[in-house]
């Protein structure tokens, strides 16, 4: 049966609506406004009801500094029942698929708890690895710290083309961070707005010098439920061009929230920070074209590796070996056999990868 474009965003907002009960209606009207796009949404039909779906939003990602194409897997949901694996299982071959042929090299995707993190590990759901952790860090301000009289901070509402100029031109830039375009940034602030946080600009003679997004939350104890009382505010996003800006947001944050701790969230290398938290898994699209970029940001590096049992992409199964900036295909399989997602954990895990504002947190 043949379904309208509208047809099919209604029914898959209703599938949003059961597989997250949490969202809130503000938030899907936000999102559905600002970020679905027909052409982005993948979806599993039968007689004219849409069974699955998923967004396959494209990023730029700056890989040791030099930027390729991803895609990030937004809002994935499927029927339950007993067909709800085969669903997604489809519904991440179209996927893979889609990214494959507009050619995406990896593939990002946040699971809502560690259950869906063991599920999406499987081969016949896409072979995603836990790539990326993130670590919660508290900070305060140094003993010789003096306020800069030149410098206003204040909370504000207004998203104009100021705040996105600003992080155009300064944000992104770590070696192992994702880029935003404009709509996916202010989308993401919006939906902080709305959970209750705050967006606070730091002006130097009326000239934006930073701006982070904070917001109050209560820690949680022992038993996993939140404190009624004891709280902190956490720094969901921080950017800024002047090193000292940073306590001043520390400071300011203290004050408005009425909170005396404050922490940043950022990415950290997954072994070596005991607190570390898993974050974003990944997989790799195009196994040959991502060794080719590796092979042209890392020209020293080397590597054999063979990929086997990838369902979804069947191009990428074959034994490769990266020398001296070239990628050579070879006949016998080597002893370092991996899946398209441990290829990506192998890469990206022991990188302080930063993908922040992604909209799950």
């Amino acid at each position: 049966m043949l379904l309208s474009p509208e047809n099919i965003q209604q029914q898959t907002r209703a599938l949003w609506e059961v597989a997250n009960p949490e969202a809130t209606p503000e938030f899907l009207d936000l999102y559905f406004q600002r970020r679905y796009a027909d052409e982005r949404n993948v979806t599993v039909r039968h007689d004219g009801k849409v069974q699955a779906a998923v967004q396959v939003l494209p990023y730029k990602f700056l890989f040791g500094g030099k930027a390729l194409s991803v895609g990030h897997l937004n809002g994935l949901c499927a029927e339950a029942g007993a067909q709800q694996q085969q669903l997604t299982a489809e519904l991440l071959r179209q996927a893979h698929r889609k990214m494959y042929e507009e050619g995406q090299l990896l593939s990002f995707f946040i699971p809502q708890d560690e259950k869906q993190r063991k599920a999406i590990e499987k081969e016949q759901l896409g072979s995603y690895w836990t790539a990326t952790h993130r670590l919660l860090v508290p900070f305060d301000v140094p003993e010789n710290y003096r306020p800069d009289l030149n410098l206003d901070i204040l909370p504000e509402t207004t998203l104009g083309r100021e705040l996105w100029t600003f992080y155009n031109t300064f944000g992104g830039r770590h070696d192992y961070e994702v880029r935003h375009d404009r709509d996916s940034l202010e989308t993401a602030i919006q939906a902080h707005l709305q959970e209750g946080g705050q967006l606070l600009v730091a002006r130097r003679r009326g000239k934006m010098v930073g701006f982070c997004l904070v917001i109050k939350q209560p820690r949680i104890l022992k038993s996993g439920k939140p404190s009624k009382k004891d709280c902190y505010g956490h720094i969901r996003f921080m950017l800024t061009t002047d090193q000292n800006v940073v306590y001043h947001f520390r400071r300011r944050i203290g004050e408005l929230l009425e909170v005396n701790e404050v922490a940043v969230t950022g990415g950290c290398p997954g072994h070596g920070f005991k607190e570390s938290k898993p974050y974003a898994m990944a997989r790799v699209i195009d196994v040959l074209g991502f060794l080719q970029f590796l092979g042209r940001v890392h020209p020293g590096l080397q590597l054999t590796v063979g990929i086997e049992n990838d369902e979804d992409i069947p191009e990428n199964n074959g034994y490769y070996e990266l020398f001296e900036g070239e990628v050579r295909i070879l006949e016998q399989r080597p002893d370092n056999v991996l899946t398209a997602g441990g290829l990506a954990a192998l890469l990206l895990g022991s990188q302080p990868v930063q993908l922040p504002l992604m909209l799950n947190d």
